[in-house]
């Protein structure tokens, strides 16, 4: 909101000078990604994890290597950086063991695996963190008292650089399915991330997403990582056997982006 207007509906006299009022405008404007965190997001792999009521971002920090000698006369430390420390992130919510998400991180945390967890900010704010992290502590079924739900919290630790996103990727320009009898509905269009590939007696599909910039996809079929390629290059083949449907999730990232899932559910008919 421009400061004339907030001034006029509070009823607020206007003793500003215009060379003050455009400041104030411009400062307005520098504020207009700032956002509460109601519509923030995290994911592991494709998988949302549901009912969460806060997540933090990475908390990094830096070593630092002492070079002070015995000829520091003025009695100061002298220091470089060392390595840094990806550090850690956490998220909180309300338990419920029917969300997949919340039990895929007991999953992955009974595995210990290393997995890309993103951490999706409100629309406004356009920004994304994605991450190599294995679960450090979990408890599903925190706090159960009279006064409150029942919670789940988990901490994550950061392996390798995590990467921030301050806008979107370009996403795909097409999607190829191989399947006897295969038809991909809707037609394929970039901003449309939902689909489903109805198809007869073929034994495995392969997908090829294609992009008009190079990017990378990572594909998930029914929330099981199948493996990360480049845009334009074909993927595994997935099996199928007669008359079942699986869900094929399909992330496509670069770099300084947030990254894009597009889902396609693919059904064998006989």
């Amino acid at each position: 909101m421009k400061l004339q207007e907030m001034l006029k509906l509070y009823n607020i006299p206007n003793t500003l000078t215009e060379e003050e009022i455009v400041a104030a405008n411009k400062v307005d404007l520098q504020m207009s990604n700032v956002s509460r965190g109601l519509g923030a997001t995290l994911a592991v792999g494709a998988t949302p994890i549901g009912t969460i009521t806060k997540v933090s971002s990475p908390a990094m920090k830096r070593a630092a290597i002492d070079i002070t000698t015995l000829d520091a006369i003025d009695g100061f430390q002298s220091f470089i950086a060392g390595l840094a420390d990806p550090g850690l992130f956490s998220v909180e919510g309300f338990l419920d063991t029917a969300d997949t998400g919340q039990m895929l991180l007991y999953e992955k945390f009974k595995a210990g695996t290393v997995d890309t967890y993103t951490i999706t900010f409100p629309a406004i704010v356009g920004a994304s963190w994605t991450a190599s992290c294995y679960i450090q502590d979990l408890d599903l079924g925190n706090d159960a008292d009279l006064t409150k739900a029942i919670s789940f919290k988990a901490t994550f630790k950061i392996s390798g650089e995590p990467d921030i996103g301050t806008s979107a990727t370009s996403g795909l320009s097409n999607l190829t399915l191989t399947g006897t009898g295969g038809a991909l509905a809707p037609s394929f269009n970039n901003a449309k991330y939902a689909y489903s590939y109805i198809f007869n007696t073929s034994t495995s599909i392969t997908i090829t997403p294609g992009a008009a910039a190079q990017q990378t996809y990572t594909m998930y079929v029914d929330g099981v990582l199948i493996g990360t390629y480049n845009t334009g290059s074909v993927s595994a083949a997935i099996a199928f056997g007669a008359a079942i449907s699986k869900k094929v999730d399909i992330i496509v990232s670069k770099a300084g982006y947030t990254p894009l899932v597009y889902t396609i559910i693919a059904v064998r008919t006989s």
